[in-house]
Order: C-alpha cells, then structure tokens, then sequence
C-alpha cells in the first residue's frame, strides 16, 4: 500500500470571517469595491475619507496617509512617502456620493436568525 502526497498535506486552516465576507461581497457586487469586516471608523471624528492610503488586516482599515493631501497636513502624523505630491484627479466627476441601500447583504448559505448555539461574550 502507498501513499499519496496528496494524503500528506496539512489540511489548510478555516477562512476568518471578515475574509469569507470580502470575498463573497467581492464574488456578488465586484463594482461596490472592497468591503471592510469593521467599516466602522475607530476614532468617529476622523472617519475614511477619499484619498486615504492604508492598508487592511483583521477586516479593518489602518490609514497611513492621504494622497489628495499635502505633505504637511496634519492629519499625516505617519508621515508620506519620500517626494509625495498630492494626487489631483482629472475627472471632473471623480466622486460618487451614492451609498449602499439599507438591505441585508449575506452571503448564500448565512441566515439572518440567530444561531440558538452561539453565544457571545
């Protein structure tokens, strides 16, 4: 009897949920953007705004700076890039100030009742 290398192999570690969320809005709306697991901001006086640069980690969004803002702002506590000048865009109509409506978007298979087996806290 052998073996296969297939047999071997670590089975891979489960999604988090913010990630099999992303990855389902992404599948069912590609134009909406990427979606945040926290899309709320941290500090509420200083909300994501057009421009910021970051990155994301655990489905939240960390800012590093603002490309539409100059060097010296001071909301780049970071810093910029070496010889960062502010991004001018050239499309007049460069914001659409639409938002999602107020719908429940889930992924096929979630359900909006609560789960009688979990509990929080």
């Amino acid at each position: 009897m052998t073996l296969r290398d297939s047999e071997f192999q670590t089975p891979r570690p489960p999604m988090a949920d913010y990630d099999i969320f992303r990855e389902r809005l992404a599948i069912n709306y590609p134009s909406y953007g990427h979606a945040l697991w926290e899309p709320s901001p941290r500090n509420p006086d200083r909300p994501v705004q057009v421009g910021d640069v970051g990155f994301v980690r655990g489905g939240k969004f960390y800012r590093l700076f603002n490309a539409l803002l100059s060097e010296d702002d001071p909301s780049h506590g970071l810093g910029v890039p070496e010889h960062h000048e502010p991004l001018v865009p050239t499309v007049l109509e460069h914001l659409d100030t639409r938002s999602l409506g107020r719908n429940n978007y889930c992924s096929p298979g979630v359900n909006m009742e609560p789960d009688p087996g979990y509990h929080s806290g």
